[in-house]
């Protein structure tokens, strides 16, 4: 059996990722690509000499170009955006583009496409004769999602009457993506494709870029991921997860909003980061740095951070008053077995600068803090343990794999998938009745009544059928050995 290597776990010692978002590059921005990328490089220096070490990647957040609805002023801003971020990899990477992490924002979304890809819809199709607004334009105008939409500026109903067209609201961004990556990596138009996972498989660190402008358009200035998205990427990330590597995201929306704003999106999909092992998000859109706690609820108490970067050169009308222009610069780096630190430091621009030529300084989080320091949960110790458990169940050394599980959290889903397939083969039945007298899944439930059918005392018995689980059952594998434990108890 070969030996288990460890390359891919996260060992780093520390790893540097500075975080930037909402560009807005165009041609007319006060601020040229020069002045801006030697504004950063700069910076870096300065803060390499306070301690802090340049970037090993760069997370861009979204809100590449300014936008227009012309199609020709729109190509000229990605040209501008091209030619700054190729730069930057050059400058920081040495031209190594794949440490560059590119999302779309709002701003990236061609409004010229989505308006040719909608329709109105006249008066007479949304009334019922009374003159009472049809129950199917209600009901999709509530939904999330929906291809109605509606206008304030003439207070009318539009329909997506070409979804390829509105799909190609992307172009430009996809166009654009393909030749920094320099055919390496392309950007789908199509929705369900729109995430991306980034492998720096020598710091043992994915990240999952999502698209969170889905159903962005001209009309609709909500966030929303595509839900398929999620769920595709959940199924990529499980490997690295089980591999031990620490997984973050980003995405371009801020999940909170005020009461009078529309403009960010429902924070429910994190739920779904937080048990897929996603333990930090990016983003932007607010034009300020902030950063949240998510928790995936009050018994399991997984959580992850949420991190936004202020607008790196966002107009003065565009930003939030009493904000200038900022980015982050963050710093992971492991404590021991158990445990990674987390520092996050705030950037932003001199009041006394120039808006055309930056000068940075140490920006604040909160109202006192130049740092903001924290520690994540990330067991590499348990993780490596439970990498050699599959090779030797691999192997069919299946007590020496048992053995390395039964020192771990049994509410681990993997630890006790795992532990159950080895107690199979092994035949521990007593085993396996009283570790999994709580089953967790109908596996688990046929696990359990497999045992009982074999060595299960009449009170053992009659604790496994009156399991709720068991008791309430439609799964036909369920079902039968159920009726046949009942046949045993006879």
């Amino acid at each position: 059996m070969k030996e288990l290597r460890h390359t891919n776990y996260m060992k780093i010692k520390k790893l540097t990722i500075a975080h930037i978002s909402d560009l807005h590059r165009s041609p007319d921005n006060r601020i040229s690509n020069a002045a801006l990328l030697s504004s950063l490089l700069r910076d870096f220096d300065t803060c390499e000499a306070e301690g802090i070490s340049k970037p090993n990647i760069l997370i861009v957040s979204g809100d590449l170009v300014q936008g227009d609805s012309n199609a020709t002023i729109f190509a000229q801003q990605y040209a501008e955006a091209l030619d700054f971020l190729s730069k930057v990899a050059n400058e920081l990477f040495d031209g190594d583009r794949s440490r560059v992490i590119l999302i779309p924002g709002n701003h990236d979304v061609s409004w010229e496409k989505s308006q040719e890809s909608m329709g109105k819809i006249e008066e007479h199709e949304l009334t019922e004769e009374n003159g009472n607004l049809k129950r199917q334009i209600i009901s999709q105008i509530n939904k999330a999602g929906a291809d109605i939409k509606w206008s304030w500026r003439d207070r009318s109903f539009y329909r997506v009457i070409d979804k390829e067209a509105y799909n190609n609201r992307f172009t430009c961004f996809s166009n654009m993506y393909k030749e920094f990556y320099e055919g390496k990596k392309t950007y789908s138009l199509d929705p369900d494709s729109q995430f991306e996972v980034f492998d720096y498989e020598e710091y043992g660190v994915i990240i999952v870029g999502f698209n969170s402008c889905f159903h962005n358009d001209h009309l609709n200035s909500a966030g929303s991921i595509n839900p398929k998205c999620i769920g595709e990427a959940a199924l990529k990330l499980r490997k690295f997860r089980r591999q031990g590597h620490l997984i973050l995201s980003a995405w371009h929306h801020n999940t909170k909003g005020g009461p009078y704003e529309r403009d960010y999106m429902d924070d429910s999909f994190l739920k779904s980061l937080i048990s897929d092992g996603v333990k930090i998000g990016f983003h932007g859109h607010q034009h300020r740095n902030e950063v949240l706690r998510s928790e995936s609820n009050i018994i399991d108490k997984e959580m992850m951070l949420i991190l936004s970067a202020g607008s790196l050169c966002a107009g003065p009308s565009e930003l939030p008053t009493g904000y200038n222009p900022q980015y982050n610069i963050l710093e992971l780096s492991r404590i021991n077995n158990e445990k990674i630190r987390f520092k996050l430091f705030s950037r932003e621009k001199t009041p006394d600068s120039s808006f055309d030529n930056p000068v940075w300084k140490a920006g604040v989080f909160g109202v006192s803090s130049t740092e903001y320091v924290t520690e994540i949960e990330h067991s590499l110790l348990s993780i490596l343990d439970l990498g050699k458990a599959e090779q030797l169940l691999g192997g069919k050394r299946y007590r020496d794999a048992a053995d390395i599980l039964e020192q771990h959290d049994m509410e681990d889903p993997i630890v006790r998938s795992l532990l159950l397939e080895c107690y199979q083969q092994l035949g521990e039945n007593t085993t396996i009745i009283k570790r999994y007298d709580s089953p967790k899944n109908t596996t688990e439930c046929i696990g359990l009544l497999y045992a009982g059918l074999e060595v299960g005392s009449a009170e053992n018995v009659e604790k496994i059928l009156n399991l709720t689980c068991i008791k309430e059952a439609t799964d036909p594998s369920v079902t039968h050995l159920r009726d046949q434990l009942r046949g045993k108890k006879k």
